[in-house]
């Protein structure tokens, strides 16, 4: 084995579980495909199931509504992430002390997380309780709809709870030693807070904050369980409704949530895709390579 192709197999041997995921999704999104396009038993070939939808007026403001909730949470969860980053940049034991937390966070399951917010937020849930001990309320019917309301309050709080740390891991790594002796150097040159994060910070950490974006945005817009247990059930999310065709006892439904599935893969593939090329530009830009 020559030199020059250890390196080579060493590369692919670490990307091995990597590409063993993606051919999985993609054998699943290939039968999604396959399944959508016949009939409710798997005979056939038809555009039928993809038409249906498209003529579903329940369907109406589930697209929508994924993105919205997919925007919203994304753009959150960064802001925050890029406040606290920024709020312990000057400090190590601040630095070690907000990864550790952030790893702590992404360790709790997302089932997990969405049953401790509805106990919190829903009517009969703890913030309820306490408002009506404080005298601001006279029961759960005067507290604001929380969990299953129009807004989708509960989901976005919780998915910002849950995603906020891994875009703040994510930053944390990209917040090399090079970033912080050019902050200093800004720093020392007269530059402020703002005009620093603005010209130093935000331009050497968008390929890793792009990257989780995208990332966040792909995840949160295919989840099924919070928009499940905390979200409305009029309008739902695409991966509810995708769940509830599914398990409909018409064999005819299946074709449609089969349909669902490659519209909410193909988001998903687009928006990886979307984060590889965005991020290897960004990073181009940046070293010139």
């Amino acid at each position: 084995m020559t030199a020059r192709t250890q390196p080579r197999r060493r590369g692919l041997l670490l990307a091995a579980p990597a590409l063993a995921v993606v051919g999985f999704a993609a054998a699943a999104l290939l039968l999604a495909a396959r399944g959508s396009l016949a009939d409710g038993l798997g005979r056939g070939w038809g555009l039928s199931a993809y038409a249906d939808l498209l003529r579903d007026p329940a369907l109406d403001g589930s697209l929508p509504l994924s993105l919205e909730i997919a925007a919203l949470s994304t753009a959150v969860s960064a802001a925050a992430a890029l406040a606290v980053v920024g709020a312990v940049s000057g400090s190590r034991r601040g630095r070690a002390a907000l990864d550790a937390a952030a790893r702590a966070t992404l360790a709790v399951p997302h089932l997990l997380a969405a049953a401790a917010f509805g106990l919190l937020l829903s009517g009969a849930g703890l913030l309820s309780r306490l408002a009506r001990a404080a005298g601001w309320t006279d029961g759960p019917a005067d507290f604001p709809a929380l969990v299953g309301g129009p807004g989708h309050t509960a989901v976005l709080l919780t998915y910002v709870w849950k995603e906020a740390p891994f875009v703040t891991v994510m930053l944390l790594a990209a917040y090399t030693p090079a970033v912080r002796d050019l902050e200093t150097a800004a720093r020392t040159l007269g530059a402020g807070r703002l005009s620093r994060l603005r010209h130093v910070t935000l331009p050497l950490l968008a390929p890793a904050l792009t990257e989780a974006c995208l990332l966040v945005f792909a995840f949160t817009f295919a989840a099924y369980e919070i928009p499940a247990l905390l979200g409305a059930t009029a309008p739902r999310a695409l991966p509810v409704e995708a769940v509830g065709l599914y398990r409909s006892v018409e064999l005819g439904d299946r074709p449609g949530a089969l349909a669902l599935a490659v519209v909410i893969g193909l988001v998903i593939a687009l928006a990886a895709t979307a984060a590889a090329v965005v991020s290897r530009r960004l990073l181009r830009a940046r070293t010139g390579l």
